[in-house]
Order: structure tokens, then sequence, then C-alpha cells
């Protein structure tokens, strides 16, 4: 399969710019698909949502037009809200494969850009599939760990890099090709993003970590063939793409000396803690989404657990349905949840003194004037978040209705 990587000069704002050097760069190729960098129409100047879509559709019937494919980043528009995305177009569909998760800090959120979620795998042929990280996400080997178990084995890399890092990025593309046996195909923007001179790079890698090709500082197409029986060479001795095992569980539930010493190794990487607490007697899909909401305002998530006296002295005499220590298990086992630790006391005032979290946790049904350790936390400049409720399910509903049955289907409630 024939693949160019397009170093693309990306003029922030100048959509009619960008759009006719895009244009020029692929009447010179001829190849089963193109590669636009990051944000290739409007660079970090997210445009009106208007012009944005307008040049897109242009983009589109050129794409139709020549009978190819062409991967470019572009704005998400969705609603209010705004997201730095890779677009897959070609003569038969448009289709949305990736959403910027990772901003990079001091400009993609300043540009106006929220984290999005989205990462799709994507048919390529020839048994080769792909997946797309956006520029600062190939700093993070767990993305691309992520769609490699998934089954991608061409990863594109579309960046707006700067010209100062260039060997970083070279290296991470390597780094991220070796380790994972898979292709990595990097289109970087040259130009400038926030008076920043980018590094205007086309890169591809084998699964072996071979280059198979790159253009610095010109703004020509580098075009690529990638041979799918190279896969199978990488991987003859041994197969480095498939994931290991997950964390025991039991490695995650901590007695509080051990996890204020893993909470000072993090935070001397600069990790901000997320704290919430509870009881989590019946886990149910209202905590899963509350947790994985908690996770989301910070590096790591530690959650207090209610001892079985402490939920006794709550909850009554009847609970917990659950002994601590399989409830414990239960939410060491989410891939959301970092560490868990039990307290005594009827709230985790202590707890949260311990641990000092800049980030506090409780559920919207909380005014925070009564969240126990908000005020602490907000004293050093901490910040208290309520997480709204996706699902309205409580523990007590749980048990009433397996008491009862018969009550709830007769009532329709499911």
């Amino acid at each position: 399969m024939k693949i160019a990587l397009l170093p693309l000069r990306v003029v922030p704002g100048k959509i009619s710019q960008n759009l006719q050097g895009l244009k020029d760069l692929l009447s010179r190729t001829s190849v089963d698909l193109s590669v636009a960098p990051e944000l290739s129409l409007t660079g970090y100047a997210p445009p009106e949502e208007g012009p944005g879509l307008e040049a897109l559709s242009q983009v589109e019937s050129l794409v139709r037009e020549r009978e190819t494919g062409l991967l470019l980043g572009h704005p998400v528009f969705e609603g209010e809200g705004l997201t730095n995305g890779a677009w897959l177009l070609t003569p038969r569909e448009k289709r949305l494969v990736a959403e910027k998760e990772a901003l990079f800090p001091g400009l993609d959120a300043e540009c106006g850009f929220s984290p999005g979620r989205r990462r799709e795998i994507f048919e390529l042929g020839e048994g080769l599939w792909g997946g797309v990280l956006l520029c600062y996400e190939i700093r993070f080997p767990e993305f691309a760990r992520r769609l490699v178990s998934r089954g991608a084995n061409v990863i594109f890399v579309l960046a707006q890099w700067p010209a100062a890092r260039r060997a970083h990025l070279r290296a991470l593309a390597r780094a991220r090709a070796l380790e994972n046996q898979v292709f990595v195909l990097v289109a970087g923007a040259s130009g400038e993003a926030q008076g920043i001179p980018l590094s205007g790079v086309a890169l591809a890698f084998s699964p072996e970590g071979e280059l198979l090709g790159e253009v610095l500082d010109e703004e020509a197409p580098l075009e690529v063939e990638l041979r799918p029986e190279a896969l199978s060479q990488a991987r003859r001795l041994f197969n480095t793409s498939v994931s290991p095992p997950p964390l025991l569980p039991e490695r995650k539930i901590l007695p509080l000396p051990e996890l204020l010493n893993e909470v000072a190794r993090r935070r001397a990487l600069g990790h901000r803690l997320v704290f919430t607490n509870g009881c989590f007697d019946l886990l149910h899909a209202g905590h899963v989404s509350y947790l994985y909401e908690a996770r989301a305002q910070g590096d790591f998530l530690v959650v207090g657990l209610n001892s079985d006296a402490s939920v006794r002295r709550l909850k009554g005499p009847e609970r917990p349905v659950n002994p601590e220590n399989h409830r414990a298990l239960v939410l060491a086992s989410l891939s959301c949840v970092d560490y868990v630790v039990l307290f005594e006391e009827d709230t985790p005032e202590a707890l949260i003194r311990a641990l000092r979290p800049e980030v506090l946790v409780k559920g919207e049904d909380w005014p925070e004037e009564k969240i126990v350790g908000a005020a602490w936390v907000k004293s050093y400049g901490g910040k208290v978040v309520r997480i709204p409720f996706r699902y309205r399910v409580s523990t007590t509903f749980l048990i009433e209705r397996l008491r009862r049955p018969e009550k709830y289907f007769k009532e329709g409630h499911r």
C-alpha cells in the first residue's frame, strides 16, 4: 500500500491559503492514501463553524474527484464544544476517526479546544489497520498501546510539532514503532503556531524501527510503501504488540502509610491527586460512571472506602452487604481507580488532611458547604468538584428491589 505524508505549511486562520497548499501537495502524489498534519486548514486559530466546514467540504469534493483517500487534522464542531480532530475522507465517506485527548499545556485549551474521546481503528486494505495520535499524544506510550491492542498496525501521527524539539519527535516515533512492532507515520506541519516555529517533517518507520523515509524543511510529499509482510517479519521471534496483563487489584489496596509514600513519589513527578470516598457496597452503573468522571479531574484517583464498622454506624446493622475486603477488591479492579484506602472513622476528614488532594470530588447531590474536607482543600489552593449523576440508581434501591421484586416489576421499574 502506498501512502503520501504531506508536511504542509499551515498559516493560522488563513483557510484559503492552507487549502490551496493542500491541493498543490495532493496534485504531486499518486497513492492510496495521503496524510496531512494536525489542523491542516485552520492552524491554531480555529475559525467560526461555517468557514471551517465549507473548507472541509471542498476537500471532500477533491477526494472524490481524485478517487483517493485523505487523512487530515481539522476541528470538530459539536454543539457548543470544539475538539481537535482527525478526519478520514474517501470517495465514499467522511469519518471522524480521532479527537485529541491529551491537550498540550498552554496551547490547545487556550485556543478553545476541549479534550475529545473518539479513537477509532479504520481499515486501510491489504491487512493493514490504522489509528491516529494527535501531536503531543505520541509522548504517551499508553495511547499507542491502546490502538495496537485493538488491532491497529499502522499509527499515524498528525502534528504541529515545535522545530526546537524535532529530535524528540523522531525518537518518539521510532520508539512507538519498535515497542509495538507497527508502522509509525508522521505528518508534521511547517510554519508557526502561536508564534512558535514548527518542525515541517514527514517521517516513516517500519515495525523494526527502520527509517523508511524522511522529509525535513521542505514542502514536498514523502511517499512510502507499506508491506504487510514487514509486520510478521518483525514478530518472527517475539510479539510485543500483545498488551501485558493488568495490574493485580490487590496491589492497589494500600494502608495509609504505604499510600503516602506512593503519593509523595507521584507528586514529585508533578501528578495531581484526585480524592473521593464512599461505601461502594453494591457497585453499580452510577458508581462506575462517577469514578471515571472523577479520575478525569486529575492524574490519579484515590478512593477512600468506609470500613465495615464505619458503614454499620452510617447505614445500620444490616449493612454493608459485602465485606470491606470484597468491596475494596471490586473497586480496585476498575482501571480508573489507582488506589483504594480503608478508613475507620465516620468521615474521611483525617484521610483528606493526610493526603492533601489537589482535587476533592463528590456527587452533585452534596452542597459544597456540606462536603467533608472542602474548606480545607480550598484553603491551600485545591479544587472541589461536584459531579452530576448520569444514572439515577442507588444501593438502597437495589437492595429493596431484591427484597421485593414483585413490587418493582408490577410498577414497571427496569
